[in-house]
């Protein structure tokens, strides 16, 4: 049983979540002079940081767990969840992408908010920033997708409602992050929105290890 691969495929999902709170929290203790309430967690990872590589492991660890769960579901569930899978894995490798390329300093501050507006910015924050929406916006379809994947999948149908709220709710947060409407607390908004998003990972995780365990124990690969 130990050896279904998809075991440690769902081990690994729930792992990146947690690692990745983790090392913002930590990151953030550290970090003297930062705003939990006003800044991003991506400034944690900024080439100014006092300690970019906590933030930048939970990055990659996160981008572990995500493409894991991405590989895991497509395992158990076959072809009614390539599509949704496949955006699961564009968002872990987006996150691969954004925990590499770093920002040049925290937008927040005003100091760093004027050298964005004039443009002076470093290609790879250009590209943090650009891979970071389109990562948000694969894991805000994902949930969206594989609810329909639930449907009639023995073991997978009682997460289907909960996969549409997800999708749901953070597409309205990232909306209200993108416009401002949180003002001075965007950065506890940032960290709902992920936090909704990071947590179905994680859940959908657990259940991959529930099934696989399950599953291996009865002899069918299936899973579904």
């Amino acid at each position: 049983m130990e050896s279904d691969p998809r075991l440690w495929l769902g081990r690994l999902a729930v792992a990146g979540p947690i690692a990745f709170t983790v090392a913002w929290l930590f990151a953030g203790l550290a970090q003297v002079e930062y705003s939990v309430r006003r800044e991003d967690i991506s400034a944690l990872a900024a080439l100014d940081a006092q300690h970019a590589w906590i933030m930048i492991t939970g990055f990659l660890l996160l981008a572990a767990g995500t493409v894991a769960l991405g590989v895991g579901l497509v395992m158990t569930l076959k072809g009614r969840a390539v599509i949704g899978s496949i955006l699961v894995m564009i968002a872990g490798i987006g996150l691969l992408v954004a925990g590499l390329a770093r920002n040049d300093c925290s937008g927040e501050l005003s100091a760093c908010a004027e050298r964005v507006d004039a443009g002076d910015v470093s290609w790879h924050s250009t590209v943090h920033d650009m891979v970071s929406l389109v990562l948000f916006l694969a894991l805000i379809a994902a949930p969206l997708v594989l609810a329909g994947s639930f449907r009639g999948a023995e073991h997978w149908h009682d997460l289907r409602s909960y996969s549409i709220v997800t999708g749901l709710l953070g597409f309205v947060l990232l909306v209200s992050f993108v416009i401002g409407a949180a003002g001075s607390w965007s950065g506890v908004l940032q960290r709902v929105f992920v936090s909704v998003l990071f947590l179905w990972i994680a859940l959908l995780g657990l259940r991959l290890t529930q099934v696989s365990r399950g599953r291996a124990g009865q002899g069918d690969p299936a899973g579904a």
